[in-house]
């Protein structure tokens, strides 16, 4: 699913929720302070409520697909055609190889030594590109394909001590 699409639709859903707070927040200052709630306001409210809820966790499912989870990834990119393992340590990154092929998805198996880590890719002009935790005792897959080729850069987004800034190292996608 289309990231903007999924923003506009909770943009849209959002100011649709505020305007009908507004209205009843506007309409119950009219009355008295303490008002008896009739049961069909109730049933009302209770099913607006159930509807809003409803519309956000299938919002929720339907995004699922653009997030980096290996499953979803390998569905929509195909089977990873190589891999790098990746080690995070205070305050360094050891990849495996520094050179990663374009245009065929590639799995990162991402680790940690010691502590928490933010291993996030950037393009060769400084965007985020993508990013997945490192967490001591566990390995967690980034697949992710590289349309163009260039020197990505590797940095920590989760701060991990003093040196946190001097975290990155830097890969080349040919």
């Amino acid at each position: 699913m289309n990231p903007r699409l999924v923003f506009w639709v909770l943009l849209a859903l959002g100011a649709v929720w505020t305007t009908v707070w507004a209205f009843v927040l506007l309409r119950s200052r009219a009355g008295p302070a303490f008002e008896v709630i009739e049961p069909a306001e109730n049933r009302l409210r209770l099913r607006l409520l159930f509807t809003f809820g409803l519309i956000l966790l299938v919002t929720f499912a339907l995004s699922l697909r653009a997030y980096p989870y290996s499953s979803f990834r390998t569905r929509a990119l195909g089977a990873p055609a190589d891999s790098v393992q990746v080690m995070a340590m205070q305050w360094g990154w050891s990849l495996s190889r520094d050179t990663v092929p374009a245009r065929v998805p590639v799995a990162f198996v991402v680790q940690s030594k010691d502590v928490n880590h933010g291993f996030a890719i950037y393009t060769p002009d400084g965007a985020l590109l993508t990013q997945v935790q490192a967490m001591p005792g566990y390995t967690n897959r980034l697949i992710y394909r590289f349309d163009r080729t260039g020197t990505y850069t590797v940095r920590c987004l989760e701060y991990c001590g003093i040196f946190h800034h001097f975290m990155l190292t830097k890969f080349i996608v040919r």
